[in-house]
């Protein structure tokens, strides 16, 4: 009766192990799947990201539902968006518009004059930002003339050639401070043309109302130069092939070095 019992208890031990191994295999598969999908689903959430805005009182997410997400006091050094998707909270929704956005009534504008990103945005318009001078004003063509587009393949400088006009009167005050207006721009491209020539950087004046250039992740864009590029009109732009294209100055001491020395590496 004894060694019944042993032996009917020994099969009960090795049942319940059994039964504990495969829960425990369970459970790391269902806890493997779930760290899959929670990675899917953080990556999903990035791409659905259209404006980050971070300063110090917190971190603001704008998504592209029209959702406005938002955590105050989050730390944002090193690779922090992942982590501010899993804690900010929807609190409200926001109206987007080409120049700026619109929550409850406040209005957040994109750039300063001169068509320079303001520095509390993280990602403007779906593209993270690397340099508060490149350019996220794009364009979409749906018929695609080869006679309206340049594709600029080589890094290089772009200028943009003015506007010519002709006058009945070349006396005129209009007519004179147009062609002053044409000397300065002559000048002055010239001058900057010659700066970038010293560094192996070249020039090239732009006659396309298009322009259309490879960037990160082979991604393709295409720039209006006939409209306002983060609303402003600049001269000229820098590009450095595989990368967002940068506004410039036409003024060369205008232009901080040490930002286009950063862009070009």
């Amino acid at each position: 009766m004894r060694k019944f019992f042993l032996l009917f208890f020994y099969i009960l031990v090795l049942a319940s192990c059994k039964e504990k191994e495969y829960q425990k295999k369970k459970n790391t598969v269902i806890s493997s799947a779930k760290t899959k999908v929670t990675k899917e689903n953080s990556s999903n959430e990035k791409k659905n990201i259209n404006h980050l805005f971070v300063a110090n009182g917190g971190s603001v997410l704008y998504m592209k539902n029209g959702e406005r997400r938002s955590q105050a006091r989050f730390d944002t050094d090193g690779d922090f968006i992942e982590e501010l998707l899993k804690v900010a909270s929807t609190d409200g929704k926001y109206k987007d518009f080409e120049n700026y956005l619109i929550e409850d009534k406040d209005t957040l504008e994109f750039f300063d004059d001169f068509g320079k990103i303001k520095s509390d945005w993280v990602i403007l318009k779906g593209n993270n930002i690397t340099n508060n001078q490149q350019v996220v004003s794009f364009s979409t063509l749906k018929n695609k003339n080869a006679q309206d587009v340049k594709v600029i393949e080589a890094t290089q400088v772009i200028l943009f050639n003015p506007e010519v006009k002709h006058f009945d009167d070349e006396n005129s005050v209009e007519a004179e401070s147009y062609f002053t207006a044409m000397d300065d721009w002559a000048y002055y491209s010239n001058e900057l043309r010659e700066s970038f020539q010293k560094n192996g950087i070249m020039s090239s004046y732009n006659e396309k109302r298009y322009l259309e250039f490879k960037i990160e992740n082979n991604r393709t864009i295409i720039i209006d130069t006939k409209s306002k590029i983060n609303n402003y009109l600049p001269n000229a732009l820098l590009y450095k092939k595989g990368k967002t294209p940068i506004i410039i100055h036409l003024i060369s001491s205008d232009n901080n070095p040490d930002e286009i020395q950063k862009y070009l590496k």
